[in-house]
C-alpha cells in the first residue's frame, strides 16, 4: 500500500476519507487470506452455509507459529499510513480545521487498537457496503456489525495485542462505557444473549453523531440539558467587581484542582438570579470549556431511564471535553436529592474519563458533601451567591435603567434597591417588565408604581400551596387604633424600609450575624384589626401576604410539624412575602413542664418556629388572642409587640364611619355615637353590622336606617350568643317588628 505525500486535511470528510483507506486495504487483504485469521492458516471455501472440517482443525490465536506473510506486509503499511494520518492530521490542528475522531481519540485517551474499533464501527455508519463486508467475515447474515471475534483478527498487529484488546473490551472501559450501545440479545429477540465473540459492536448514535458533525447535542437530551459553548470572557456577561465567589475559584481557571489529582466538585447556593449559573460559565469560558446544565427535575423519575440520560450526560460531556453542572430548583431542606447513586456512579466515570473534569451543583440551599453526588476522587469547595449589597443593587437599578435614569427622581433606584432585596437577574427581568407595561399603553418609560408591579412579579414561589394569600385592601384610613399601637405599626414599616441604611450603610449589620429581619407580635381580643394591621403593612411595603393558621401546621406527629415549617419558610424566602401566623397560642403558649414525649416534642417545635422566624430576612407577624399565654422568650425576641386593645364608644364610632362607604346611602335618622356607646363589640361585629344593614336596606329598598342597624346587630350578637336588650335602644325600636331574647 503506498502512503502519499502528507498533506494536512481539508476537513473531517478528508480525515475519515483517509481512516477507511487503511480499512478498505485490510478487509481485501484478509479476504484475499480466506477469511480466516491472520494468526491462522488461511480458510479455503465458502463460509456460513456448512462447518467443515477445516473450520474444526482452525487453531486459535496463539496456536499458530506466524501469520502469513502477505497480512504482516500489509501490518506494516498500515502503521506507516497511521502515521501519516496522524502527522497531517496534527498540521490541520495547526491549521485551525477541527477534525473530530483526532479530538475523541485525544479526549478519551484512545490507544491505537481501540482508535481502530472506532473507525472499523464508524465504517457502517458511512456505507452500506461494509454491512456486507462484516456479514461475511462474520459468518452470519444476521450480523451486519463487526463483532469481538472479527476485531480481533482484523485490528490487531500481533498475538499479544488480542490479549490487550480482549481487556479493552471487557466490561468498564472507555470504549464500552462511552462509545458503543449496549449489547442486544442474540437473534433480534428470546432474550438470548450472543455469545461474547459475536456480539455486534455498534457506535451509540451520538458517537456517531459527533463523529460525523451531524448534531451540537444528543438529541436525546434536549429539554434535560442546556449547553454552553466556550466564549471569550468579554463576550459573557459581566459579574460583580472583585466577586468573592469567584477569588475562590480562580484556581480552576488553569485546572487547579485536576493538576493536583482531584476534580473540583463546586457547589453553589443562593436565590435565583444571583448568578450562580453565570458563574459557573464564566469558569468554563476561562478554562476553555463548553458547559452542560443538568436541569435535575427534568431527569426521568423511573430509575433505569434516569442511569441511560445520565450514561448519555456523561458521554456528551467526555466527547466534547465539557464540565457539568447539575441545576437543582426548589430544594427543600432534609429531603434526598433523587437518584443519588446513579448520579454518583455517572460522575465517577465522567471523573475517570474526562480530560478536565469540572462538576457544579446549584440548589437554593446549601448542602453538605454527604447529600451530594461527589466522586470518590473529588475536591469539594463551595460558595454562596446571595443577594448583593443594596449599594450593588442601586447600581444594578441604573445600569438597566441607564437610558432612562433623566426619567426619575434620583432617589428611585436607592429605594427600589432597600425595599426589594433582588439579585442582579431579578432586578434586569424587573426592567424588562417593566418596559413591557409601560409599552402595553404606548408608552415608552413605566410609571413607578409599573415598576413596583414588575418587582412584585419577580416572585417565584409556592406558598399558596401552604399558606392563604390575603390581597391588601386596606389603608391606614381603616385602622382605628390607640396612637400607641398604632405608632408602633408606623414605626415597624420606617424600620423596613431603612434597614438597609441602618443594617448596610451604616454598618450595625456586621453586628448582627442574624435577626435582620421585622418579627412582630399582635395581641389582642378577636376582631380588634390584627389582620386589618396586617394588610395595611402589605399594602405599604408593597409585599405579599400570606396568612399561616399555626392550629392547621401543628402536627401529632414527631418531625412533621418542622418539616412543614420547613418547607413554608424555604418557599418564603423565594418571595419576600409576609408572614402571618394566625392562632399563635397554638404552638406559643407557655412553655409546659416535660411529663413525656409529647411535651417534649411541642417544646422543640415551638423553639423551631422561633429560630426560623429569627432567622427570616423579611417581616413574620405572629397573632394571638391572649398575650398572657404567651412564652417570654418569644416576646422578648420579637422586634416589636403591638397591643389591640377593645376599643372604646369613641373609637367604635370611627370604625362604623369607616365601615359606610361615601356612595352607600344613609337615612338621616342613623346615630352612630348612639350605636357606639351601646353596642360594646369589637371592630370586626361592627363591620359584619354595617355589612349585614345595608343588604337588609338593599332589600327594603330603602336607605340604610336605624332599623337596619338594629336588626343587623340583633343577629350578630345572637352569633356571638348574647342578646340586645330593648331597654337600650329605644327610642328607635318599633316593638311591633323587632322580638328579644
Amino acid at each position: 500500500m503506498e502512503v502519499a505525500q502528507v498533506e494536512p486535511f481539508l476537513n473531517a470528510q478528508d480525515h475519515l476519507a483517509a481512516e477507511l483507506a487503511w480499512l478498505d486495504a485490510g478487509l481485501l487483504m484478509l479476504l484475499e487470506l480466506g477469511g480466516g485469521n491472520p494468526f491462522a492458516q488461511p480458510l479455503i471455501g465458502p463460509r456460513g452455509l456448512v462447518v467443515t472440517a477445516e473450520e474444526l482443525m482452525e487453531p486459535e490465536p496463539g496456536e499458530t507459529e506466524a501469520p502469513p506473510e502477505a497480512w504482516l506486509r500489509y501490518v506494516h503499511d498500515r502503521r506507516a499510513h497511521e502515521r501519516e494520518i496522524a502527522l497531517a492530521a496534527e498540521a490541520s490542528l495547526r491549521a485551525g480545521v477541527e477534525l473530530p475522531l483526532s479530538l475523541l481519540c485525544a479526549r478519551l485517551r484512545l490507544t491505537v487498537w481501540e482508535r481502530r474499533l472506532v473507525v472499523l464501527c464508524l465504517a457502517a455508519e458511512t456505507s452500506r457496503k461494509y454491512e456486507k463486508w462484516y456479514a461475511y467475515f462474520n459468518d452470519d447474515i444476521t450480523c451486519k456489525a463487526p463483532t469481538p471475534d472479527f476485531a480481533y483478527r482484523f485490528l490487531c498487529d500481533s498475538e499479544d495485542e488480542v490479549s490487550e484488546a480482549r481487556a479493552l473490551l471487557r466490561g468498564g472501559g472507555r470504549v464500552r462505557d462511552l462509545l458503543l450501545e449496549p449489547e442486544e440479545p442474540y437473534g433480534g429477540g428470546g432474550g438470548q444473549v450472543r455469545p461474547k465473540l459475536k456480539t455486534a459492536l455498534r457506535l451509540d448514535e451520538r458517537t456517531i453523531s459527533y463523529l460525523l458533525r451531524s448534531e451540537t447535542l444528543d438529541g436525546r437530551l434536549r429539554g434535560i440539558v442546556e449547553a454552553y459553548e466556550p466564549r471569550a470572557l468579554e463576550e459573557l456577561p459581566a459579574l460583580l467587581p472583585d466577586d468573592p465567589v469567584m477569588r475562590s475559584l480562580q484556581g480552576l481557571a488553569d485546572g487547579g484542582a485536576s493538576a493536583r489529582g482531584q476534580a473540583p466538585f463546586v457547589h453553589l447556593s443562593g436565590p435565583s438570579g444571583g448568578g450562580k449559573r453565570l458563574r459557573f460559565v464564566h469558569l468554563a469560558a476561562a478554562r476553555g470549556q463548553r458547559l452542560l446544565v443538568v436541569r435535575l427535575r427534568s431527569l426521568p423519575e423511573e430509575a433505569d431511564r434516569a442511569e441511560a440520560a445520565m450514561a448519555r450526560i456523561v458521554r456528551e460531556a467526555v466527547l466534547t471535553g465539557a464540565g457539568i453542572v447539575f441545576r437543582e430548583e426548589h430544594a427543600i431542606a432534609g429531603t434526598a436529592v433523587a437518584h443519588l447513586e446513579a448520579l454518583a456512579a455517572a460522575l465517577n466515570r465522567y471523573v475517570r474519563y474526562a480530560a478536565m473534569p469540572l462538576i457544579g451543583w446549584t440548589s437554593h440551599i446549601r448542602r453538605q458533601p454527604s447529600e451530594l453526588p461527589v466522586p470518590e476522587e473529588a475536591g469539594w469547595i463551595y460558595g454562596e451567591a446571595g443577594i448583593p449589597p443594596a449599594s450593588v443593587r442601586e447600581a444594578f437599578w441604573q445600569a438597566e435603567a441607564m437610558d432612562a435614569i433623566g426619567g426619575y427622581v434620583p432617589s428611585t433606584w436607592r429605594e427600589l434597591a432597600d425595599k426589594y432585596r433582588f439579585t442582579p437577574g431579578q432586578i434586569g427581568s424587573a426592567w424588562r417588565q417593566a418596559l413591557a407595561l409601560a409599552a402595553s399603553r404606548g408608552a415608552g418609560l413605566p410609571e413607578r408604581d409599573e415598576i413596583e408591579a414588575a418587582c412584585r412579579g419577580q416572585f417565584r414561589h409556592r406558598l399558596a400551596q401552604l399558606a392563604d394569600r390575603i390581597a391588601p385592601a386596606r389603608s391606614w384610613e381603616d385602622l382605628v387604633l390607640a396612637d400607641e399601637p398604632y405608632s408602633l405599626i408606623r414605626e415597624a414599616c420606617d424600620r423596613f424600609l431603612h434597614r438597609e441604611t441602618v443594617y448596610e450603610r451604616w454598618g450595625f449589620g456586621r453586628k448582627l450575624p442574624y435577626g435582620k429581619g421585622l418579627s412582630l407580635l399582635f395581641a389582642g381580643p378577636p376582631g380588634t384589626g390584627k389582620t386589618m394591621a396586617a394588610e395595611i403593612i402589605a399594602g405599604e411595603l408593597g409585599l405579599e401576604l400570606y396568612r399561616i393558621d399555626l392550629s392547621r401546621i401543628v402536627s401529632k406527629y414527631i418531625g412533621e410539624t418542622e418539616q412543614r415549617l420547613s418547607e413554608l419558610f424555604a418557599e418564603a424566602e423565594n418571595s419576600g412575602a409576609i408572614l402571618f401566623f394566625d392562632e399563635g397560642d397554638a404552638l406559643f403558649g407557655k412553655r409546659t413542664e416535660v411529663k413525656d414525649a409529647h411535651d417534649k416534642y411541642a417544646n422543640l417545635e415551638a423553639a423551631y418556629l422561633l429560630q426560623r422566624i429569627e432567622a427570616y430576612d423579611g417581616v413574620s407577624i405572629l397573632a394571638t388572642n391572649l398575650l398572657q399565654n404567651m412564652d417570654e422568650a418569644l416576646i422578648r425576641r420579637m422586634s416589636f409587640v403591638v397591643k389591640f386593645p377593645f376599643p372604646d364608644a369613641a373609637e367604635r364610632e370611627r370604625i362604623f364611619r369607616v365601615h359606610l362607604p361615601s356612595a352607600a346611602p344613609v337615612s338621616p335618622d342613623v346615630d352612630l355615637a348612639f350605636l357606639a356607646a351601646r353596642l360594646e363589640v369589637s371592630g370586626g361585629y361592627i363591620k359584619n353590622i354595617a355589612l349585614a344593614a345595608a343588604f337588609l336596606a338593599a332589600g327594603s329598598g330603602k336607605p340604610i336606617g336605624m332599623e337596619h342597624f338594629i336588626r343587623a346587630a340583633r343577629q350578630e350578637l345572637q352569633k356571638m350568643g348574647k342578646i340586645l336588650v330593648k331597654e337600650s335602644f329605644s327610642p328607635y325600636l318599633d316593638e311591633e317588628n323587632v322580638t328579644f331574647g
